[in-house]
């Protein structure tokens, strides 16, 4: 039995929301996965982790459900207690419970786990995520163009109709693409520092929260003939 700051364990579960997916993707990934007092979310594209303010608790519980009825009930404090197969959530008038299961299936380790030296993110790095983002497309027959295409010395996106480029230096070692849809969560969670691993790159919010992305090292079409254009110089109304 756990006695824990309502707002605060709402706060926790909806950062690593991210990597929720509504539809079983992989075993377990609608849920959120309590073990080794942290947090654990994964569908695939996405990892997250942070501390859990439930340190002592271990199981998967359905995530839709246990963030509704934290976020309909009035108490500053609730009550968590794991008793016959549910995860019991009391205040002082109500008391809901949810199916858990204790056995974990979720394949955490499938994510590679972010090495010791993080690097800060470039302080104009959020911002062009935030910018090229919704160039990227949607069509799933060409990949490459529903992501985002991180390079050392720029990020960019195009859909075949718009295209931008934000040109900096990213601090990435190595070029790569990254969903969109993975990507854009780095933006709401103000992320501050990157990690990379072979086959994903971490990103750390100053709380400690981690959100780690699926990377591709494929080819990105090759966008310098569309920039190479001339013209007059000229200035936007204020």
């Amino acid at each position: 039995m756990t006695r824990v700051n309502r707002a605060e364990l709402l706060q926790s579960l909806q950062m690593v929301q991210p990597g929720i997916s509504v539809r079983d993707i992989v075993e377990q990934s609608s849920c959120f996965v309590f073990k080794d007092g942290e947090i654990f979310t994964y569908n695939d594209e996405i990892a997250c982790r942070m501390k859990s303010p439930l340190e002592e608790l271990t199981g998967a519980v359905q995530a839709i459900p246990l963030i509704t009825i934290l976020s309909k009930l009035p108490e500053d404090e609730v009550t968590i207690l794991y008793e016959n197969s549910e995860l019991l959530v009391r205040g002082k008038k109500r008391r809901a419970g949810i199916r858990m299961e204790v056995d974990i299936t979720l394949p955490i380790d499938s994510a590679e786990k972010p090495g010791d030296e993080w690097k800060p993110l470039h302080e104009d790095f959020l911002d062009a995520i935030r910018m090229v983002q919704d160039c990227a497309g949607k069509d799933e027959s060409k990949f490459a163009l529903t992501c985002v295409h991180v390079h050392p010395k720029w990020v960019e996106a195009c859909d075949n109709f718009q295209l931008t480029r934000y040109r900096m230096k990213t601090g990435i070692s190595e070029s790569c693409l990254i969903r969109k849809d993975s990507l854009k969560h780095i933006v709401v969670l103000d992320m501050q520092e990157f990690n990379e691993t072979k086959n994903w790159i971490h990103f750390r919010a100053q709380s400690g929260m981690v959100l780690s992305c699926r990377r591709y090292i494929e080819e990105y079409p090759n966008l310098k003939p569309i920039f190479d254009f001339s013209g007059l110089p000229t200035q936007l109304p204020k």
